[in-house]
């Protein structure tokens, strides 16, 4: 490619393979896993050259995914990114961090990006409004198919029927669990893996965040 070297070529090819196949940027740490980089900093060095050659964009420095194809980056191969709210066969739905599919940990929320999810893997009566996305820490929901590193769309409100997946509060923490109604107790999440325990409202109260409306799951590629 006109102007870059071996190694900016190599770290340009994969910020826009990633952004094409997912929607969004990769993170510093991704880049410099892709690199084989040890220091965050042989990272940063190679964007700064990306975006001194005029290739890249980035409307927030630092900010986790904000790496954007500049529209010199852009001609080269004919990129189209799509914006957040872009519909059509599918959409960007908002990543807010992660949550923990096993004992109760802290939530983070920390705006990272987007996933792309396609409209056909939404319930017809689910619309992209209020929607967004955290990832599956823990084994707690296994047999629910909900594995470590899945990425769970999820439609925010505050209550669910019986028997669906929810991320739920606890105290100052979130977990994702199966909300449940016992006829004696109340109700109480329910995981999906014998080696968890049950949380009843009565002994720790809950409040419900949101209902899991789909899964997404990367399968990682060998390079």
């Amino acid at each position: 490619m006109q102007n870059l070297t071996p190694r900016q070529l190599k770290a340009f090819e994969f910020i826009k393979s990633h952004t094409e196949r997912v929607g969004y940027a990769p993170t510093l740490r991704e880049l410099c896993d892709f690199m084989g980089y040890k220091a965050v900093g042989s990272a940063q060095d190679v964007i700064a050259s990306l975006r001194k050659k005029g290739f890249i964009t980035t409307p927030m420095k630092q900010a986790a995914r904000s790496l954007t194809l500049s529209d010199k980056g852009k001609a080269f191969y004919g990129v189209k990114l799509a914006a957040p709210g872009d519909m059509g066969d599918s959409f960007l739905v908002p990543c807010l961090g992660k949550v923990p599919a096993g004992v109760p940990i802290e939530a983070i929320e920390d705006h990272s990006g987007y996933i792309r999810v396609s409209s056909s893997l939404l319930p017809r009566s689910v619309t992209q409004e209020n929607l967004f996305a955290l990832q599956a820490k823990g084994l707690s929901m296994l047999h629910a198919g909900i594995l470590d590193g899945d990425w769970l769309v999820i439609q925010q409100q505050q209550d669910a029927p019986h028997g669906t997946i929810v991320v739920a509060q606890v105290g100052e923490n979130a977990t994702v669990k199966r909300l449940c109604l016992d006829g004696r107790r109340g109700w109480y999440l329910k995981p999906e893996n014998p080696d968890f325990n049950e949380i009843y409202a009565d002994e720790e109260p809950f409040a419900v965040l949101g209902r899991v409306v789909a899964l997404q799951r990367t399968l990682l590629e060998l390079n």
